[in-house]
């Protein structure tokens, strides 16, 4: 019996050692969609919910199974919930199906707020942090050119730590206020400067809020539009380590080309025959016997030199580097995600200070942290704490002094750093130069020697937020608090030298040796050092609200109400706050029929009691016509089809003046006295109100309406999104100029413009699968269009229609129009003269002919009219990739257009003999080209050439390759073999060049500011753009 029982035994034992075997076992895989990886996706052991971990950035997870059954549950916003079997140990490879109605698809809203995409009545585009994460550049908005419909921007310049775009979304409304949208990062308001020293590892997403139903709840705050970045957080699983390691090389976009010594001598020469006066006699040094024939022959470097200065100057390329590391996981109850980062670019100089114990070049260092921990004790209570911090310094030459007062690179592109000057360096070895008082500072010297110009830029940052569930109360029920605070503290360090103390020599004939250029300098002089603080700003902000959401059968109900206040303080100002009461309730039937209500009552110290605060509500519908049943039963090829509308009131408390504007002013000083008694012309001290005062200024107010259709196709595989808009900007801040001057006292700005913008955006995205779902792919284009007037300004009337403001766009280039050249002399003798000089004064044969529009014969500011705009009115994007085994591939091309920019680079004055042509100068106006010349006659100070015209006014349309990345991810058994859990190598460029350009000069047509001075020649930021070409390895534990 004992035997049978122990047989027993054994025989059940038996049966249960596969299942004993089976727990534990350890399963791995990657989870994707039809464009490639899911990150973030969760992975779950059915019936064992605590056990569960996430999708990592390529998708790639691994979990240890407890139970059994071994059936897993996959989840990922925007898809449908799979359940998959696990048959034996091999990795998995998994394909989610996107929700094609977008049921579960999230759009993050204003102060947290999240709702379905199918539910969505504004407008608001996001991209993830992933996709941001695929352009090497340093600062985050450059990365969005072309990727989000509504964002223009354009980015002036290349410099390391100062490269950052200037950006509005729907472009521009207001002539007088600020254009920059509020950016609000995880409930943190930050400035464009703070934004560029984000990390873009630290990004989930990113969305762009467009219209009054999502902006009214910021109230005072919302006319410009609002950016709302959500940082990572962790998700439930086992601890993932993610090490990111990139190394890039930078190269000028633009590189500046140059005429040698004998072609821009050669154009001085015949400049200076064109004045009927004799070269040799005015410039022996160079016309003089045989003198230019050396220059042209180049065979004595010392005394007839030729100096590149472009190619002395800068490196081919400079390196820089970027470095991440993060970890996230968590249980039900604890989830965090801590993030490292540091990023490095170096300067275009070559290192000229190496030698001297400090940088002299150009270069930008960032360190980044984050934490962000959320805690849930329970199932209703969730508690979040994040914390943030981003350390920069940016360093650059201090070479503006020897300068006097400009950047070198400033005098490189104006021409005024000649080729045939002096030598760099002398036949002796030291540093050449020149004793013309015109010749500017050896550059070489200048930047070895000058020292350094450092700015420290600390930002910390700190947000606790409880939120807590009162369904005890009411279903659906719950109390929210936030506390949120900022610090940012900038100052600056510099160690410079006066170049008057630059031991720089010249070759002094009459000695017949080398003498110093300055006051007899042959040793350098001694640095000094200076600092202190640039700025401090620190803001703390307050938040308490109820939240309600809940669904009624086929009644979906949800509102929020949130107080809010925001108190911002900079340097020693009297801090001021922002405060107020959102609103916010939404209510669908069947998710067809929807139907928002948004609001704030808010307001600011800015303004006096009386106009502090203002309501801004706002009100949109949608209809999803693909919810009623003709259509699911007869439309079957479209799985989404949706309108809406919205319309609402919005502010800008940007105004363009300081705090307490509304307040009297009182100044004293020279000339403000008074003069008592008879006998004297003395004045006794005095006070006076310089402005008089206006206690009725407030914000700006914007009306805001949009329309617009969303429609997904073919099981999600083709989506489409149009939207139209029309913003109606009023009580922007406006000098009064139909107030006659005899009214005797300085009017003050008041409340009366109005500019109105309008436009429209669509957006297509294209993805599918082919080859079994081996191959992956995706299109993705977008294209914006904003156009704006200025419907009131208060300029009285114009003494000519074309020279009024009023009906032309916000940013106007005005100038003359121009008709060629002054072909023949007779051409000259009788066309209008310019300005009212004597006849010939200032007209030369081949100069620019301007047209007199007022047919009075004088060409003067009267003959000024609109030349056209300086702000893109379009800008595209097209991005397209694919995945296959492995590899992924992606690409962005961006563009903007019909817009205009003063392209006079080049325009130099050949009465300052020391100045540098440029290729563009060899085309200029000879008897012989005549009409044919693509460059006026060459020319001195003063002529009609330098004025501003439409020969000089281009279109800066241009189509640019912004990036391309390719990558590999390495299958995971060899990944296993290095005891690594994922690794992907990949490169990725920046900046890759212009497919279409259509200046027909030199220039980026992104650096042209398009200055609608008629004084600014050539307003080009002088440090170009740069190409960036990036290495970069990732992989995780």
């Amino acid at each position: 019996m004992k035997t049978n029982i122990l047989y027993l035994i054994l025989i059940l034992t038996a049966f249960t050692l596969p299942a004993y075997s089976q727990a534990g076992q350890k399963i791995t895989g990657t989870i994707r969609d039809a464009r490639g990886p899911v990150p973030g996706a969760g992975i779950f052991e059915k019936d064992f919910t605590s056990n569960g971990t996430s999708a990592d950035e390529n998708g790639n997870f691994s979990l240890t199974l407890k139970g059994s059954a071994k059936i897993i549950v996959i989840k990922s916003i925007g898809f449908l919930t799979k359940e998959l079997k696990i048959t034996d140990n091999e990795p998995i490879q998994i394909l989610l199906e996107e929700d094609a109605k977008g049921l579960e698809e999230i759009v993050v809203l204003g102060f947290g707020e999240k709702v379905k995409k199918l539910t969505n009545t504004g407008a608001a585009s996001s991209i993830t942090g992933l996709e941001l994460r695929q352009s090497p550049t340093s600062s985050i908005q450059n990365s969005l050119a072309g990727r989000l419909p509504g964002f223009f921007s354009q980015q002036r310049s290349g410099q390391p730590g100062r490269d950052g775009a200037n950006f509005q979304i729907r472009g521009v409304s207001t002539y007088q206020g600020t254009t920059t949208p509020l950016i609000v990062v995880d409930d943190i308001e930050v400035t464009p400067d703070q934004i560029s020293m984000l990390d873009q590892n630290e990004i989930e997403s990113l969305t762009i809020l467009k219209d009054a139903s999502t902006t009214a709840v910021y109230g005072v705050r919302g006319a410009n539009g609002v950016i709302v970045i959500r940082t990572r957080r962790g998700q439930t699983g086992k601890p993932q380590l993610t090490f990111r390691q990139e190394t890039g090389l930078n190269s000028s976009t633009m590189n500046l080309k140059t005429n040698n010594s004998y072609e821009t001598l050669a154009l001085l020469q015949e400049w200076t025959a064109q004045q009927y006066l004799d070269p040799a006699t005015q410039y022996p040094k160079f016309f003089s016997g045989d003198n230019l024939e050396r220059y042209r022959l180049n065979d004595d470097p010392y005394n007839f030199p030729y100096v590149n200065w472009w190619d002395e100057l800068t490196l081919k390329n400079s390196i820089q580097n970027r470095s991440n590391f993060d970890i996230s996981g968590g249980t039900q109850q604890t989830k965090y995600f801590v993030s490292l980062g540091y990023f490095n670019q170096g300067g275009m100089y070559k290192d000229f200070s190496k030698n001297e114990g400090y940088n002299g070049n150009y270069n930008f260092d960032r360190y980044n942290f984050r934490s962000n921990v959320d805690l849930n004790p329970n199932k209703d209570l969730h508690i979040r704490f994040d914390l943030s911090g981003r350390f920069g310094v940016t360093n650059s030459p201090n070479d503006a002094p020897g300068n006097g007062g400009a950047a070198t690179l400033q005098y490189l592109w104006n021409g005024q750093l000649s080729a045939f000057g002096y030598p760099l360096l002398n036949e002796n070895g030291t540093y050449g130069g020149s004793t013309s008082g015109t010749t500017k500072i050896n550059p070489v010297a200048n930047l070895r020697w000058s020292g350094y110009s450092r700015d420290y830029s600390n930002n910390l940052s700190f947000v606790s937020q409880i939120n807590h569930k009162l369904d005890f109360i009411t279903k659906g029920l719950s109390a929210n608090a936030l506390v949120s605070y900022a610090s940012d503290y900038n100052f600056n360090r510099s160690l410079k030298r006066t170049y008057t103390e630059f031991p720089i020599f010249y070759w002094d004939a009459f000695l017949g040796a080398y003498s110093p250029v300055y006051n007899d300098v042959y040793r350098l002089g001694k640095l000094s050092r200076t600092g202190g603080l640039s700025s401090t700003n620190r803001l703390v902000n307050v938040q308490a609200s109820l939240k309600y959401n809940r669904s009624f059968s086929n009644h979906n109900v949800s509102a929020m109400g949130l107080l809010n206040q925001t108190t911002l303080a900079s340097n020693a100002a009297e801090p001021y706050n922002v405060r107020g009461v959102t609103g916010r309730v939404s209510y669908d039937y069947k998710q067809k029929y929807l139907v928002d209500f948004n609001g704030a009552y808010n307001g600011s110290d800015r303004f006096q009691s009386s106009k502090k605060y203002g309501f801004f509500p706002s009100v949109s519908v949608g209809y999803n016509i693909s919810e009623e049943p003709f259509f699911k039963n007869n439309i079957k090829f479209i799985d989404n089809l949706k309108i809406r509308a919205s319309y609402g009131l919005v502010g800008n408390d940007g105004i363009g003046t300081s705090v307490y504007a509304f307040s009297k002013t009182y100044v004293s000083g020279s000339g403000k006295g008074y003069i008592f008694g008879e006998t004297t012309n003395s004045a006794s001290p005095g006070i006076i109100e310089p402005t008089l005062e206006n206690n009725e200024i407030t914000w700006e107010t914007q009306k805001d309406a949009n329309i617009g259709v969303d429609i997904k196709m073919f099981k999600g595989k083709l989506s489409f999104t149009a939207d139209f808009f029309k913003k109606r900007r009023e009580d922007i801040l406006t000098t009064r100029s139909s107030i006659a001057s005899a009214f005797g006292a300085s009017l003050p700005t008041v409340n009366l413009g109005i500019v109105e913008n309008k436009g429209y955006e669509f957006e297509v995205n294209y993805r599918d699968n082919a080859f079994a779902n081996k191959l992956s792919y995706f299109v993705r284009g977008q294209i914006s269009h904003a156009e704006n007037k200025v419907v009131f300004r208060d300029e009285g009337t114009a003494r000519f229609p074309w020279l009024g403001l009023t009906g032309k766009p916000v940013g106007a280039l005005f100038g003359y129009k121009a008709d060629g050249f002054y072909n023949s002399l007779y051409d000259l003798y009788n066309s209008p003269k310019l300005l009212t000089a004597t006849p010939l004064s200032n007209l030369n044969l081949g100069g620019v002919k301007l047209v007199d529009l007022n047919d009075d014969g004088v060409i003067n500011q009267y003959d000024m009219g609109y030349l056209g705009t300086n702000q893109p009115e379009f800008i595209a994007g097209l991005t397209l990739g694919f995945s296959f085994k492995g590899f992924d591939v992606s690409a962005l091309f961006q563009s903007s257009f019909n817009y205009f920019i003063n392209t006079q680079r080049g325009l130099i004055s050949y009465s300052r003999p020391e100045n540098q042509s440029i290729p563009y100068n060899l085309g200029r106006w000879t008897p012989i080209t005549g009409a044919n010349a693509t460059f006026p006659v060459l020319s001195g100070s003063g002529s009609q050439n330098g004025v501003y015209s439409t020969y000089w006014t281009q279109r800066g349309d241009y189509v640019r390759w912004k990036s391309l990345e390719v990558g590999y991810r390495l299958p995971k058994s060899m990944a296993k073999k290095l005891h690594l859990d994922n690794i992907r190598i990949y490169a990725n460029g920046y900046n890759l060049g212009l497919v279409y350009n259509a200046l027909p000069v030199f220039i980026d047509p992104e650096s042209a500011t398009g200055s609608s001075s008629t004084t600014n020649i050539g307003d080009i930021n002088e440090y170009p753009q740069q190409r960036i070409i990036n290495f970069g390895i990732q992989f995780g534990l």
